[in-house]
């Protein structure tokens, strides 16, 4: 693999999704120090952060809950 096809992989990598293979070639790529996959790393490290710090918890009310519960019960 050559820099530019690692450029779709890097939040796909730090989200942990890569094949085995695949993620063993991007970490071996990233340890030789390549100055233009280092910034693309550092940019898509602040993407994945950024991205988780925008969803929301979601708290279902205690009584959907309890119905829900009761109807997967019932399956």
């Amino acid at each position: 693999m050559v820099c530019p096809y690692l450029e779709d992989l890097w939040e796909l990598y730090l989200l942990g999704v890569l094949s085995a293979e695949d993620a063993h070639t991007v970490s071996d790529h990233f340890a030789t120090g390549c100055a233009r996959c280092c910034e693309q790393m550092r940019e898509a490290t602040l993407t994945v952060y950024f991205l988780t710090q925008m969803g929301h918890t979601a708290r279902p009310d205690p009584k959907s809950k309890a119905s829900l519960l009761r109807r997967l019960q019932k399956r």
